[in-house]
């Protein structure tokens, strides 16, 4: 339609996430981005743990230092 839009590359995110990305009968291909909700989230849960275990590790390092 020409309508601007933003997205993820559908070849990009088939090379990780192969089943949630649709083939048409015309070769276009589709991302179902209600399927990527569940990684995502996981995603930011296990960065957010790794800023944590840094967060402590910079903590003691700076009481170490005192």
């Amino acid at each position: 339609t020409g309508a601007k839009d933003v997205g993820f590359i559908a070849q990009e995110v088939e090379k990780i996430f192969p089943e949630v990305v649709n083939t048409g009968n015309d070769g276009l291909k589709a991302v179902e981005y209600g399927h990527l909700i569940a990684p995502l989230v996981e995603a930011v849960k296990a960065q957010q743990k790794e800023i944590e275990s840094l967060k402590a590790r910079i903590q003691a390092l700076e009481a170490a230092a005192k």
